[in-house]
């Protein structure tokens, strides 16, 4: 395994956590917690199937790009519902650090571009 591809995957999910975190404080209508709450979970679910990719005992990876594509739509609905553009820098480096996972994996397993 590449300690560079793993590096960059996990490095991405600390900084999705981050921005979620972020959000969530910074989020003026409480009902929307539900949903954060779902993402914070989507997140810890790919965090373990990359980890587990990333093992001494690789498993396969396509959980992992299940779960990052989940999060990238659960993201995307919070985005389009939210009411703050100052928060939309937020919701693009999120996007970005999911992509970035993503490209890690591929490289890993030999598919990047």
């Amino acid at each position: 395994m590449d300690a560079e591809n793993r590096s960059a995957a996990l490095d991405a999910m600390n900084d999705c956590e981050a921005a979620l975190a972020k959000l969530d404080k910074l989020c003026c209508e409480p009902g929307r917690s539900p949903s954060m709450r779902a993402l914070s979970e989507t997140l810890a679910l790919a965090r373990a199937e990359m980890e587990r990719f990333f093992g001494a005992e690789p498993e396969p990876v396509g959980e992992a790009f299940a779960h990052l594509e989940d999060a990238g739509a659960q993201i995307g609905r919070l985005e389009v519902g939210c009411c703050a553009p100052s928060r939309l820098p937020l919701y693009s480096s999120f996007l970005a650090n999911l992509t970035t996972a993503q490209l890690s994996l591929n490289r890993e397993l030999g598919l990047g571009h």
